[in-house]
């Protein structure tokens, strides 16, 4: 046997002796604890040699688990269907999905959709195209709402109106002239 004499951390060696009991040499208690974690970690190899190379059933069980999972995931995109009057604008519709904020159950895909039809029944269809993209610029946006966007043009023409002239005061009058310059 050689002896090798290897260059330690202080603070460790000083932490190890604290453990160290009384009956054992310095020298006897570094070289069991060595030992001991030198076989704890043969044996997390060995399991991991054996989870990673020789457990069949092992592997065969973690597919199966990731085969459900794409079943899960396959099940919930068959049940969120565009329907075939806005297949259309799919793309449209599946990045606005992806970037919305808020609740993305079947219940949520569901309103929209009866959300994007009134859109289209209502306005047109080139409306809720620039709405789902200016929802898909914002990402930070719910839902498209038709309610929403009516709110939306109420506040903006509010600010666009000319005033109104039948609003005058009760002391104006209109005067007419006829073409000699004459009150009628």
């Amino acid at each position: 046997m050689s002896i090798f004499r290897p260059v330690l951390d202080q603070d460790l060696i000083a932490k190890i002796l604290e453990l160290k009991p009384k009956y054992m040499t310095a020298t006897v208690f570094l070289n069991s604890m060595l030992e001991d974690a030198y076989k704890a970690r043969c044996k997390e190899l060995q399991y991991m040699a054996q989870y990673i190379y020789k457990d069949k059933e092992l592997d065969k069980k973690g597919l199966e688990g990731k085969e459900q999972k794409e079943k899960i995931n396959k099940k919930e995109k068959q049940e969120k269907i565009i329907p075939e009057d806005l297949l259309h604008l799919q793309t449209l519709i599946d990045d606005f999905w992806k970037v919305k904020k808020g609740s993305k159950s079947l219940q949520a895909w569901k309103l929209q959709i009866t959300e994007y039809r009134k859109f289209i029944d209502k306005y047109s269809e080139q409306i809720l195209k620039d709405q789902l993209e200016a929802g898909i610029l914002a990402g930070t946006w719910k839902g498209l709402k038709l309610s929403h966007y009516e709110e939306q043009q109420q506040r903006m023409n509010r600010f666009n109106k000319e005033p109104e002239t039948s609003a005058m005061h009760p002391n104006q009058k209109v005067v007419q002239f006829d073409d000699m310059g004459n009150l009628i």
